[in-house]
Formats: C-alpha cells, structure tokens, sequence
C-alpha cells in the first residue's frame, strides 16, 4: 500500500511540473499562451501559486508563497484572458478571503489600486463583505475615491446590495462604509432594488444585532 501511495504522489507531481512545462505552461487556469503584446505579462510561477492559494482559501500557503517573492501586486492581464486586469488582492477581496487579504496587505498589496475598467479595489472588497470593507479601511484604502464613470465606493455599495456571510445579512456595506468616514456619492452604477429607510450599522447601539430587513425589492412569487 506504501509503494502504491508513494507512486500516486509521484504521478501527481510529475503531472504539476508538466503543468508548468519548464515555464512555458502555466498553474492558473486562464492563461493563453497566445496572446502577445505589451500588456500579455506572464506572472511568475510562485505568484500563479499564489492566486491558486487565495482561490482555495489556504493562508499557510499564501504566507508561503510570499516568502518564496510572488508579487502580490502583480496584475493578472490579457495573458490571463482578462483585459482589464485584476490582482490577488482583488480575488481575495471579492471571494471572501478574509485572511488571505490580510496576508496581502501586510505584505504590501495596493488597497486602492484601480483596475482598466475603472474598479477600485475596494470595490471588490464590498462584494466580499463588511469584514473585507473593514480590512481595507484599516489599510488605508480612500473611502471616497472616484472613478472616470463618477462611481464612488458609497453609490457602488448602494447599487449592489448586501453581500457576505450569513452573519451580515441585514447590514447595508454603504452603512459600514458611511460610519468609517465615507462622504460622496457618485452617480452610479444604477442601482439594483430599494434599500430600507433605516441605518443599518453601527455597533455601537443597543439594538445592532435586530433583524434587518431586504436591501434588495423583495420578488413577487417565490
């Protein structure tokens, strides 16, 4: 059983460093080898890994593969079938991963880094949840930078919604952003549903864990 485990190790690694092919290849799952050009960058291998440790969820090895010098501000572009561009921060920020982000930021990725479609960083990071606004708040990241289309962190939450865990459900991101400091709005993107009249954070009051109602129209058939 020992030799048949140690054989099915070694095919495995054998297909991972084919996978690779010497660097020819690749370990994240868009990329094109070809596509050519100024902006078609190939990351390194360690930062490839990288991203696959955010995808997963496994800090240890987001911890590791900074140690090993991937670039956590490395810009996953058109060699990865993405024009606009987006970094591990951003992955980590819009999937949730609360403690691989903070793995990113100490290791010096840019909160307030804006991406060729006009998104911030932060943007993502209110996909992710209000731990993740509260993260990149705590970074650094400007509450009220805006973007060439006039979109603001404040309008972008306002339009989207709630999102995150089970835990935050009822609690408005474009609340947490305005009791951290958050002033401007902008005009847009438009918004998806109306949103309750009533503020929906501030853990400072008696009341904060009450049940909160929809962000979003509630639909009219189930």
């Amino acid at each position: 059983m020992e030799e048949i485990m140690r054989k099915r190790q070694k095919e495995q690694e054998d297909a991972y460093e084919a996978q690779w092919d010497g660097g020819k290849g690749s370990h994240h799952p868009d990329y094109d080898p070809t596509v050519y050009g100024d902006g078609a960058v190939k990351a390194s291998r360690e930062t490839e890994e990288l991203y696959n440790a955010v995808i997963k969820n496994d800090v240890r090895l987001v911890y590791k593969k900074i140690e090993e010098g991937a670039d956590v501000n490395f810009v996953f572009g058109p060699a990865y079938r993405c024009d606009k561009g987006y970094t591990p921060l951003m992955v980590a920020c819009h999937r949730g991963r609360l403690e691989c982000a903070r793995a990113l930021l100490r290791a010096g990725a840019d909160p307030n880094w804006q991406n060729g479609r006009g998104d911030f960083t932060l943007f993502w990071a209110i996909d992710g949840g209000v731990d993740m606004i509260k993260l990149l708040h705590r970074y650094s990241a400007d509450l009220d930078v805006c973007n060439a289309k006039d979109w603001t962190p404040l309008s972008y939450a306002k339009a989207k919604g709630k999102y995150g865990a089970t835990e935050e459900k009822g609690i408005y991101p474009e609340d947490v952003l305005k009791f951290y400091g958050a002033k401007r709005y902008g005009s847009g993107p438009p918004c998806l549903g109306e949103r309750s009249p009533r503020e929906s954070y501030n853990p400072e009051a008696e009341d904060f864990m009450r049940e909160r109602g929809s962000y979003q129209n509630p639909p009219e058939h189930p």
